[in-house]
């Protein structure tokens, strides 16, 4: 199918591509499109028949219009805090040669590829006010109660999100700044410029278009966070999506919760817009071949500045460090030693009422769904890129845009509408491993695309038209010369969309029934019932998967993918 969408580079589409084009579509109309229309067509419907009621009450009510506020407002000191920490992190890469730089560079990926859960879990081992921070503190200090109390409160939410994406901020902006040409800054210089002045009036606005492009991440990352904020955050500190989540699942009232998904896009959909728009007036060219030396960070002598990057350093490696320690000291943890019993456990076979299933099995189920899933979303991703990459058709942006549509959706979202979309007759899907497989391919195969897309693009097409020329057909020179050479990006988007899929927990908690936990849904539930040597076990399981999963794609030359 993937080979057929089109015949050489900038190709026009062929029959069969069309065909394939087709498929496509409609799978994504069985699976994505019309559960999502179905969804959002409740938002106007009442007691009687069509309605605004649904939606009028959502944007006047004062707890739903306090809901979208704290939403917005949670995500701007999210987005600023990110910013603070970042933006010094990128000064520290870009500007100083230290020992142990290019690790830490890769290292900076793994804060944002944790599923959101291990996270929170690792900050209420850490910051918690019996976490082991405030255990340290009390210890030092001789204090006789815990003189942080961080959780369960806005400042948690915004520091676990700020701990979760402050490293997407350090690697745009880091990656941008790396490429400036230093001859407009020497030319200020021999102006007489201060460092103050050339930062304002130079380097901040050649560095404006990734500081926009990463708060744009930030921003949309943090307004449709779900279970950072549902774990923290409770019912006092609910977002948009706790709150979709408790209507949907808890209340069962379906039509103010379809009103809330509506509005949650339309907020999301105009940022993004304003941010493209932005964006578009802010491009620079200002790019060289020529890029500046790095100053060696621990020379003599040891300037304010210098003790001041030496203190950022212990406080972000603290910050970014203690939670996920946290989580392997715990996971060891017994009543008075050391021990593995809590690892021993996700090999039991006995019922565990917390999780409504064994360890063991929700181990299982969740390599079942990310292995089905990563399959999937293979097969789907790698036949849009091909189209994206290799085609030229009238209106292709918008198909695109079409075909990437679940980018633009939350994961909650996403997992209502398939709830309600598939349990409707003929599929009858709603509440099966199978509807959780669906979801996790649809949310992963837009990953995928961005994996392999750059990779289709760069791919020298000369050895194609060369067999073609020499009467090879189009389906034998792809899986003789492209396949061979698509097979490590393949391998790493395979990795990348296994991970994802062993960490998602925000469509699978809309869409499960007991009996189908998964490892995230798992340590939900037992950090819920305050079992955190479980949990921890079951969350150094997924740190694990992560690590292995990231260290593989660095391997297999995957650095360029992170940038």
């Amino acid at each position: 199918m993937v080979a057929c969408l089109g015949d050489g580079d900038h190709s026009t589409v062929t029959r069969g591509g069309y065909l394939a084009l087709l498929a496509l579509f409609g799978l994504l109309a069985l699976v994505f499109y019309y559960p999502l229309a179905t969804v959002l067509s409740m938002a106007f419907r009442g007691p009687s028949g069509w309605s605004l009621s649904a939606i009028a009450s959502i944007v006047t009510d004062p707890y739903y219009v306090h809901l979208i506020l704290f939403t917005i407002k949670q995500a701007v000191y999210s987005t600023l805090l990110s910013l603070g920490i970042g933006l010094v992190g990128a000064y520290i890469l870009t500007r100083y040669d230290f020992p142990g730089k290019r690790m830490i560079r890769s290292l900076t990926v793994i804060p944002f590829v944790l599923p959101a859960i291990v996270v929170a879990l690792g900050f209420i081992l850490f910051f918690g006010n019996s976490g082991y921070l405030n255990r340290g503190l009390i210890w030092l200090f001789g204090l006789s109660q815990p003189p942080l109390h961080i959780l369960y409160c806005l400042l948690g939410i915004v520091l676990a999100h700020a701990f979760y994406n402050a490293p997407i901020v350090m690697r745009v902006v880091s990656a941008s700044w790396e490429g400036f040409d230093p001859s407009i800054d020497e030319a200020a210089v021999s102006l007489g410029a201060g460092r103050l002045r050339r930062f304002v009036g130079i380097t901040l606005p050649r560095l404006m278009p990734a500081i926009l492009s990463s708060s744009a991440l930030v921003f949309v990352f943090t307004f449709l966070s779900f279970p950072i904020v549902l774990t923290l955050g409770g019912a006092r500190y609910a977002t948009i999506e706790v709150g979709i989540y408790t209507l949907v699942r808890t209340l069962l009232d379906y039509n103010h919760g379809a009103a809330l998904i509506l509005v949650e896009m339309a907020i999301s959909l105009s940022f993004t817009y304003i941010y493209l728009r932005a964006e578009g007036h802010l491009a620079n060219t200002t790019r060289g071949s020529r890029h500046a030396a790095p100053r060696v960070l621990f020379a003599p002598p040891i300037s304010a500045g210098k003790a001041l990057i030496g203190l950022y350093a212990i406080v972000t490696c603290i910050f970014f460090l203690g939670p996920i320690v946290s989580i392997v000291v715990d996971s060891l943890r017994g009543a008075q030693y050391w021990t593995l019993a809590n690892y021993a456990q996700l090999f039991s076979q006995r019922y565990n009422a917390f999780l409504g299933t064994s360890p063991l099995a929700t181990v299982r189920t969740s390599l079942v769904i990310a292995s089905l899933a990563t399959a999937i979303s293979l097969l789907v991703g790698t036949t849009i890129s091909f189209f994206v990459a290799r085609t030229r058709i009238i209106g292709k942006w918008g198909i695109e845009a079409l075909l990437m549509a679940p980018l633009a959706v939350s994961s909650v979202a996403i997992g209502f509408a398939l709830l309600r979309g598939l349990s409707a007759p003929p599929l009858k899907l709603g509440g099966t491993l199978i509807a959780i497989v669906i979801a996790h391919a649809v949310l992963i195969y837009p990953f995928v695309v961005r994996v392999l897309r750059p990779i289709l693009e760069g791919l020298d097409l000369s050895l194609v038209e060369a067999a073609r020329a020499l009467g090879s057909s189009r389906g034998r020179a792809f899986f003789d010369i492209e396949l061979p050479l698509l097979r490590q990006a393949l391998l790493v988007a395979a990795v990348f969309a296994f991970a994802l899929s062993m960490g998602e927990m925000s469509a699978t908690i809309i869409l499960m029934r007991p009996g189908l936990s998964t490892i995230p849904i798992a340590v939900y539930g037992l950090l819920s019932a305050r079992q955190f040597g479980a949990a921890s076990a079951m969350a150094v399981v997924l740190i694990v998967v992560t690590a292995v999963a990231f260290i593989a794609i660095d391997r297999l030359g995957g650095r360029r993918l992170n940038a």
